[in-house]
C-alpha cells in the first residue's frame, strides 16, 4: 500500500511472483533482442538481421502484453473514490456509490446499491500467487476510515 500525493491515496497492484514475471519475462526477451543485434553487428547478413527483427518484435510485444495484464493493473482508493484499472478498463467509483466488498477469485468485488458490480483485479488470487487475505483487510481498513464509508 502506497501514500501518493497531498491526500492520503492508498494503492495496491499486482505483486509477488506475478509482478516478478511481468518484469522478468520481457528483459529476457529483449535481452535476446539485443544479442540478436549484437550478432547481426558481427556478421552482417539477411538472416541475423531477419532473426534479430523477429527477436526485437517479439520483445515488443511480450512487453506490451505484460504491462497491459499485469503491471498496469492497479485499485487506488482516496478522497476522490475508488480506481480499479483493469486489463479491460478503468472504474472510477464514488465511495458512497459501494454497498458492499468482497474478495473472489478474480479481485476485490465492489457491489454497487444498483446491484452492478466492480471487480478490481489488483487484489485477485493470480496477483501474487499466494492468499489476498491480508490485501483485502488492508482494503477493507481504509474503506472504513473513509469519511463517506457510513455504508461499509
Amino acid at each position: 500500500m502506497d501514500d501518493q500525493g497531498g491526500d492520503s491515496v492508498s494503492v495496491w497492484r499486482v505483486g509477488g511472483a506475478a509482478r516478478l514475471a511481468g518484469y522478468a519475462i520481457p528483459a529476457a526477451v529483449g535481452v535476446k533482442a539485443l544479442f540478436g543485434w549484437a550478432g547481426w553487428v558481427s556478421s552482417p547478413g539477411a538472416e541475423t538481421a531477419r532473426l534479430a527483427g523477429l527477436w526485437s518484435g517479439l520483445a515488443v510485444g511480450v512487453a506490451l502484453f505484460f504491462w497491459w495484464a499485469i503491471l498496469r493493473v492497479r485499485l487506488a482508493v482516496g478522497p476522490d473514490g475508488i480506481v480499479a484499472v483493469n486489463p479491460w478498463g478503468t472504474h472510477h467509483l464514488a465511495l458512497d456509490e459501494v454497498a458492499s466488498v468482497r474478495l473472489d477469485a478474480w479481485g476485490a468485488e465492489f457491489h454497487h446499491g444498483d446491484g452492478f458490480k466492480t471487480t478490481a483485479y489488483a487484489l485477485s488470487e493470480l496477483a501474487a500467487g499466494t492468499s489476498q487475505d491480508r490485501r483485502f483487510a488492508e482494503l477493507q481498513a481504509v474503506l472504513e476510515a473513509a469519511p463517506d464509508s457510513s455504508s461499509q
